[in-house]
């Protein structure tokens, strides 16, 4: 017996050993594995003194606090060299850090210098928060990147090489569109940089680039080409427009614009933008048109060129001081009317250029500017205003001693700008301007139910030149008159309501009466005192006398939860309609004329004691909706007692924003009548997540039966694609050289990318 059971034990003790010096080898693998990398429970065989065989789920990860931590490796199996660091894995091999993941056929993984190559592999990386701001731009998914290909190399930190592959930032089941190319680098939270590049939408492809460099930075601040867009005109004819945007750092930027027009030539521009502080910025954009000639519905227009600056800059300047510098300057109002698709910018004809320094010190304030501004009547016509230089001081607030009376003093010296142009014949009016206006203010109530303010003013211009024999000649002027004036408020009766039906916890009436007298002594040169503009017109002896009401109704919406017992509480007051309605006395009938506080009967109404009677009405019956109407009757008027009227209203809600307005006026151009009659309205919605948007706008002239302007803006975003077109066409009977046209303008929009307009807008009338 004991030598039976003697056999066994001398067998198994040998395979014992060797079991145990295999397990060993096995903890001296596990051991003597990388440093910095942790394994999991899988199989390991030493194959020889430097490799170590890896069997079953294989799975490696970077220890915590190394270079290595949150880099991950999964297999089937692969080979490890302890000595080298390289690792070969194959079968459902993924490599993961904390912002990519990469899945492949099979994979060689340096462990030493985190570089490798990845077989038939495909990969997804994350952008950071880059689509925070406007998740839209990325059809409502997040901001990451999506690649693949036959080999991904990893060829630095986060640098990946891909060969006859393609990558995409519309990460989902099936991409909407992706860029493919032969062979491409892929720079994580930079660039990509595409050779042979097709762009497939809905795998068809619809573009071609011998090289393509996408930006794909965290900050949406990358240099590269925007998005191009496409339009058609009846008088531009097709065009395609082009950018080129250079990130120079964080605080600059710059682009560089291309149009080409079929039908009249191309633009070329660029713009430079910095912002240094809040109070340190700036805007500069350049561009020159090159119109080669054409003939459009009958109409020939010649060979042109012209070109457009604008500038914008703040700076703050030793001393307190800051500095400003504005330019919107054409050289041409035609391509100014003919190019632009913005609505306003069309109408738009007036240019100026001009800057100035201010400067406030305790009371002190201190102006020196220089402008130029010239308004276009038509091609050939204008006048020019404006200040060249001009310089204005004004001191304010300081009190007299122990009395409630107040000193202020306002002075301006200027050269004063007014040029009548025709043609190439120029009627040069300018002169130059001193004025000086010391005044004192006492305010004689301080009643919450009654104020009661008045002042007492002296002022004294100097003119270099006047009227004689109603001609402007070079003998100075000087005019001084007093400005006496009384404002009294009140006193303000209210009534406070508590109704019971719901509508609101409560209700607030103001009843609000107003008076002011103004007497302004007499002028006794009047008839030499030049009036430039007839903006500085003053009538002398005149007593001015002027009266109104105004209601307000005020409310207070309860709101929940805010007081003991979760009961309702008051919130904020709410103006919900005001209504005021306002006339002057005027002892000298002149005065009627240069009243501004009647608008739409200055200048054009006959001479009278009294104005207009002047309606102003502001209601808000709820938080999204706004109507204000602004009315002004003639009551002594034989004809045309109605002189004008304005009426405008808001909705602002999350999806919709959309304002409707509809202005008259009536006034007498030498013996005839005649009237002004407009309505506008323009609707912008957002729909689904912002997914679905658009702008629906026209402007018509009702006095003539004739639609203006409309347009139609439509975008679709989703899915990680998306579309915008718009169409557009005015009709201005006069002013303009080619008074129809009709516009269309289209523009993808891939996810990450956005779109991008030409220099003369579009879209709604915005660049970008």
């Amino acid at each position: 017996m004991p030598r039976v059971l003697v056999r066994p034990l001398a067998w198994l003790l040998p395979l014992a050993c060797g079991l145990a010096l295999v397990l060993i080898g096995a903890a001296e693998a596990s051991a003597q594995m990388v440093p910095g990398w942790n394994t999991k429970q899988f199989t390991l065989e030493r194959m020889d003194a430097d490799r170590i065989r890896l069997t079953g789920e294989v799975e490696i990860e970077g220890e915590k606090g190394s270079p290595n931590e949150g880099q991950k490796f999964f297999a089937d199996g692969g080979e490890l060299n302890l000595r080298t660091g390289e690792l070969t894995a194959s079968g459902n091999v993924v490599f993961s850090t904390p912002d990519t993941r990469i899945s492949a056929e099979s994979m060689v993984f340096n462990t030493h210098t985190k570089l490798g190559t990845f077989h038939n592999a495909s990969g997804i990386a994350s952008l950071g928060a880059r689509g925070e701001k406007d998740r839209s731009m990325f059809g409502t998914l997040e901001p990451d990147v999506y690649f693949y290909g036959q080999v991904i190399e990893k060829i630095d930190v986060d640098k990946y090489k891909i060969t006859k592959g393609a990558f995409t930032t519309c990460v989902q089941p099936t991409p909407r569109w992706e860029i493919a190319s032969g062979s491409s680098i892929v720079n994580l939270h930079d660039y990509a940089l595409l050779n042979n590049a097709i762009i497939r939408v809905k795998d068809v492809p619809v573009f071609y680039l011998p090289i393509m460099y996408y930006p794909i930075q965290d900050d949406d601040r990358a240099t590269g080409f925007l998005m191009p867009t496409y339009g058609r005109s009846t008088y531009r004819g097709q065009s395609i427009s082009n950018a080129f945007f250079w990130a120079i750092n964080r605080s600059q930027d710059a682009t560089f614009f291309h149009d080409w027009f079929t039908s009249r030539g191309q633009g070329m521009g660029s713009e430079y933008r910095y912002l240094l502080s809040p109070q340190a910025q700036g805007n500069f954009r350049f561009y020159r048109l090159a119109e080669k000639a054409n003939t459009t519905n009958g109409i020939s227009n010649p060979e042109r060129t012209s070109y457009s600056v604008q500038a914008n800059v703040t700076q703050p300047l030793a001393g307190g001081l800051r500095g400003r510098v504005r330019v919107d300057y054409f050289s041409d109002i035609t391509a100014q009317q003919l190019f632009n698709n913005n609505l306003y910018q069309q109408t738009f004809s007036t240019r100026s250029f001009g800057g100035g320094v201010t400067g406030s010190w305790k009371g002190l304030s201190l102006s020196g500017q220089y402008q130029r501004t010239e308004s276009f009547f038509d091609q050939s016509n204008s006048n020019v205003s404006g200040q060249a230089p001009g310089i204005t001081a004004t001191y304010t607030g300081k009190r007299l001693g122990n009395t409630p009376i107040y000193a202020s003093m306002n002075s301006e010296m200027t050269r004063l700008l007014w040029e009548q142009k025709s043609g190439i014949a120029v009627n040069d009016l300018g002169l130059g301007k001193v004025d000086l206006f010391p005044s004192i203010r006492a305010p004689l109530s301080r009643l919450p139910f009654l104020t009661v303010n008045t002042s007492l003013g002296y002022r004294i211009t100097y003119f270099s030149e006047s009227i004689e024999n109603r001609q402007q000649v070079e003998v100075p002027v000087t005019r001084t008159y007093a400005d006496m004036r009384a404002e009294l408020v009140g006193p303000v009766f209210t009534r406070v309501f508590n109704p019971q039906n719901g509508f609101a916890d409560r209700m607030k009436h103001v009843f609000e009466p107003n008076l002011t007298l103004q007497r302004i002594t007499n002028i006794d040169n009047i008839t030499s005192i030049p009036t430039i503009g007839s903006y500085d017109y003053v009538v002398g002896d005149t007593t001015r006398i002027g009266y109104g009401l105004t209601n307000r109704l005020l409310v207070r919406r309860p709101t929940h939860g805010g007081g003991e017992r979760g009961q309702a509480q008051a919130g904020p007051p709410r103006e919900m309609l005001t209504v005021g309605i306002n006339q002057s006395y005027y002892s000298n009938p002149a005065a009627s004329k240069f009243d501004q506080a009647y608008g739409y009967s200055v200048l054009y109404r006959p001479p009278s004691n009294f104005s207009t009677i002047s309606l102003t009405t502001r209601a808000m019956p709820v938080d999204p909706v706004g109507v204000d109407f602004r009315m002004e009757y003639d009551p002594i008027a034989t004809d045309r007692n109605l002189v004008g009227f304005g009426l405008n209203g808001v909705v602002r809600m999350s999806a919709i924003d959309a304002t409707a307005g509809w202005s008259r006026q009536n006034y007498q151009a030498g013996n005839q009548f005649t009237s002004n009659n407009y309505i506008q309205q323009s609707t912008r919605f957002h729909l689904a997540g912002n997914k679905v948007g658009g702008l629906v706008q026209f402007n018509y002239d009702i006095a003539r039966s004739t639609l203006l302007n409309q347009r139609y803006v439509a975008n679709y975003s989703a899915q990680c694609c998306g579309f915008a077109v718009e169409f557009q066409a005015y009709n201005y009977p006069g002013g303009f050289v080619v008074p129809q046209d009709r516009r269309f303008n289209f523009s993808f929009t891939l996810a990450g990318i956005g779109s991008f307009s030409n220099f003369f807008g579009n879209f709604g009338g915005a660049t970008y």
